[in-house]
């Protein structure tokens, strides 16, 4: 019986086939600039900059997560108890509009950073905003419409 053995990227062969660059999602991903080594999936960028960026990204997302997640979670039981007690206010719809908000602030919804890959995280993050803007605007005009 072979054994078994997990390929890990070593750094030596290149980059596999269809890598894409974690920050701007072009496949001209350089080996030299890898986030995570021996991590899967591979999170390599472009340049330098790129490697810099993505690695403050990844630094500030360490910290902001928690906290971020927390206010997200205290938000949504808030919209919920709201939809439950079937209240037609105005200000029933705050709770939505501050998760709208929040997200706008840090757009980092998908807890695991190889969702970022196919788009690149510039791209992501800008979908997920314009997503949070539609949203809020939406909000906004049913607060509007219970006035």
């Amino acid at each position: 019986m072979s054994v078994k053995r997990k390929l890990v990227y070593n750094g030596r062969h290149g980059l596999p086939e269809g890598t894409r660059c974690f920050w701007c999602g072009s496949s001209d991903a350089n080996p030299e600039f890898i986030l995570n080594s021996g991590g899967s999936p591979l999170l390599a960028c472009c340049s330098q900059v790129e490697y810099e960026k993505a690695k403050e990204f990844i630094h500030q997302d360490n910290k902001v997560r928690t906290p971020y997640y927390l206010v997200l979670f205290a938000l949504l039981v808030v919209n919920l108890f709201f939809i439950g007690m079937d209240f037609h206010t105005w200000w029933s719809y705050a709770p939505l509009l501050g998760i709208c908000l929040t997200v706008l602030v840090w757009p980092a919804v998908f807890t695991h950073y190889e969702f970022y890959v196919r788009l690149g995280l510039v791209k992501t993050r800008r979908i997920i905003r314009l997503i949070a803007c539609a949203v809020a605007l939406l909000s906004i005009l049913a607060a509007l419409s219970v006035l």
